[in-house]
């Protein structure tokens, strides 16, 4: 299922809006040939196994029940419509909402019997030789994108966003050198440098985070004053991580990216999201080094709202605990 809602909780799915959609500006970084650095979080050069501001983590199991998923939320996508894209190669979803960057003549993006909730879930997958999707150039790559204008990824708004990921038995950890991306909310620029924020594993088989933003473009791993990132922990295979991020969009000293990971607060960053002049847009991924070996990441529930209640699955450190049986707002 995917919905997308105005205001008036009116339902778009039609084949012309995302075709509006993908000629702005912003799915137009999707459609031309993003540099070898720009894609899904940087290049190879640009990966370092150091963040600036990053802290220790470890892993939390993810909570035992589930929230519905609220009739508030903005954006909903659960991915029960089979097959995902039918046809091969890059391309619009079948369902119109998504973009997808997948190796000529293949259908690498398919919906699976395995979803947060018990349903079905997005499975991405790379098989080696799965380079120059995109402007991956020697990088493999399975992604799907949101155009901008769905993201709603412009300065000075603000969200709550949730999404859950599995790593599967067939996921492949990043050997000595090498690394990867599985999420991301991409600028929307067509050059190189950092996306504005994304979940990196280096080759320790560590899941971290890593943002940017500020009046001037990140071109390294290294970052600038203005970045900043925290260590969620190792990658655990066969286990939900559900991730709940409150944001503000802003280039500017106002903004704030908050990300819980299972419930537990990993990051809280105050100041500059955005870089001057842009805005983001989100891609699910499975992008990385090429080292040799078939990789898959499953995605589901990825949800937009005004809300924590709107969005988040459980509980959430600070914000939202159980009462009797259902989800509620911590009053101070």
């Amino acid at each position: 299922m995917t919905r997308i809602l105005t205001n008036n909780s009116s339902t778009i799915d039609s084949q012309a809006a995302f075709q509006r959609a993908i000629r702005s500006t912003a799915m137009t970084v999707l459609l031309t040939a993003l540099s070898l650095i720009a894609g899904c979080g940087g290049g190879a050069g640009s990966e370092s196994e150091s963040q600036a501001g990053t802290t220790g983590g470890s892993f939390t199991p993810p909570s035992s029940s589930s929230a519905a998923v609220s009739s508030a939320a903005a954006f909903v996508a659960t991915f029960a419509t089979d097959p995902f894209r039918a046809a091969t190669g890059d391309g619009v979803s079948d369902d119109n909402v998504w973009w997808v960057e997948q190796k000529a003549g293949t259908n690498r993006a398919s919906v699976v019997g395995v979803g947060r909730d018990g349903g079905t879930g997005l499975r991405l997958h790379t098989e080696p030789g799965d380079s120059d999707v995109s402007g991956s150039g020697a990088h493999e790559r399975n992604d799907i994108a949101l155009p901008q204008s769905t993201t709603d990824g412009y300065d000075g708004r603000e969200h709550w966003w949730a999404h859950s990921i599995f790593f599967p038995n067939d996921y492949a950890v990043p050997p000595a050198g090498a690394w990867a991306t599985v999420f991301d909310f991409h600028d929307t620029r067509n050059q190189g440098g950092q996306a504005n924020f994304h979940i990196f594993i280096g080759s320790d088989g560590q899941l971290t985070f890593r943002g940017h933003g500020g009046p001037t473009v990140v071109m390294d791993g290294a970052g600038n004053e203005y970045s900043y990132g925290a260590n969620i922990g190792p990658v655990v295979k066969n286990v939900w991580y559900d991730f709940v991020y409150h944001v503000k969009w802003s280039s500017g000293s106002d903004g704030y990216f908050q990300a819980w990971v299972n419930g537990v607060l990993k990051l809280d960053h105050r100041g500059p999201t955005l870089y001057s002049g842009y805005g983001v847009y989100l891609k699910l991924a499975n992008y990385h080094t090429a080292f040799g070996q078939p990789s898959s990441v499953i995605h589901d529930r990825v949800i937009r709202g005004p809300t924590a209640l709107s969005v988040s699955p459980g509980p959430l450190a600070g914000v939202l605990s159980w009462v009797d049986g259902n989800l509620a707002q911590i009053t101070p």
